[in-house]
């Protein structure tokens, strides 16, 4: 008999989590969900008493929503992991090992001792000489970043299945919002302290990024230009967003050099895919995050992309109780990474 799979997202605003059934044929049931405000400090300090405070948070979290399931997979945050897709050339199992570790020297900035690394073959491709190459997905992360969690989950009495980093997960749940046939998809997760790009290509990931532009910033930025505390240029930041006819333009002006850092980045990645498979046309951009969910972000996405843009819909595949979690019709969208996470197989 399947059981219930949990997925953990805890980000550096907010802790969610999702625990879903997995019913086969990529069907899903949604048996509990929950998001409540994480530690000042959290999973960002080497504090015992820090990670204890987020402990305590998460149980109590898990309590009120009643959850029964201990084995989670957990996403990691991309400011914390290094992911890239590299080219190799077609070698041996034992052969690819050797190549992906001198590869990956290239582009990790820390000695290839203090991280775990892990790789996935996604597809081929040819380089610039048309020399045939394998495209390999490369993920590592700091050893001291995987204690810190392990640590925390620990305390919580929580066994670790699977880590992963948060555009892989966000991406495994929003995929279906587009059609069930293979396309080549932008997924764009915009969250509080970074943004973070994925390329799909037929359901398979061949281009990630992440900078270090996300909703905090927007806050900052709207507080600072406008002398709101904090508290009340989040509020502004939700209720006008990116819409240049609101409150003459205030709001907008305000956000739109911090939003053009994420244009900029999105017109650098769709060249790249362009130069490297040049019969690939994106069809669609997907959202997901808090910051999809600001007022004007879909349409001036459209303004700056002319790709046709949506907010990700992480539950098109999910069976729910309707009355029970009526909540969701609002916050569906800051729950695509722990969905993802809860459809991974334990």
């Amino acid at each position: 008999m399947a059981k219930p799979v949990l997925g953990l997202d805890l980000g550096s605003k907010y802790i969610k989590y999702v625990e879903m059934l997995q019913l086969g044929k990529g069907r899903f049931e949604l048996k509990s969900v929950g998001m409540t405000q994480s530690p000042a400090k959290g999973l960002n300090s080497d504090a015992d008493i820090d990670h204890e405070a987020m402990a305590t948070v998460i149980k109590k979290l898990f309590k009120d929503g009643n959850v029964r399931t201990h084995v989670v997979n957990v996403a990691l945050p991309e400011t914390n992991v290094f992911t890239r897709v590299i080219q190799v050339p077609p070698l041996s199992e034992r052969e690819l090992s050797s190549a992906i570790k001198w590869e990956a020297e290239q582009y990790i900035p820390l000695p290839l001792a203090e991280v775990q690394m892990d790789f996935s073959i996604v597809g081929e491709s040819l380089d610039t000489e048309g020399n045939k190459k394998l495209d390999v997905l490369l993920v590592a992360a700091p050893k001291i970043v995987i204690e810190r969690y392990n640590k925390v989950l620990d305390l919580c009495d929580l066994e670790v299945s699977a880590m992963e980093t948060e555009i892989i997960s966000a991406s495994r749940a929003l995929l279906p919002s587009v059609a069930d046939k293979p396309l080549t998809v932008l997924v764009i997760n915009l969250g509080a302290q970074t943004t973070d790009f994925s390329i799909l290509k037929g359901g398979v990931i061949i281009f990630t990024r992440s900078i270090p532009t996300g909703g905090v910033s927007f806050t900052q930025a709207l507080s600072q230009d406008l002398g709101f505390p904090v508290p009340q240029a989040e509020e502004y930041k939700k209720t006008y967003g990116l819409q240049k006819d609101q409150l003459e333009g205030k709001v907008y002006h305000s956000l739109k050099p911090l939003f053009s850092v994420i244009s900029e980045e999105i017109k650098r990645a769709l060249t790249y895919i362009q130069d490297k498979y040049p019969d690939e046309v994106i069809s669609s951009v997907i959202l997901s995050g808090g910051g999809a969910k600001l007022p004007g972000m879909v349409e001036i996405m459209v303004e700056e992309t002319g790709i046709e843009t949506q907010v990700g819909n992480p539950w098109t595949r999910v069976q729910m109780n309707q009355e029970r979690f009526n909540k969701l019709k609002d916050e569906g969208v800051v729950f695509a990474v722990a969905v993802g996470l809860a459809m991974r197989e334990i």
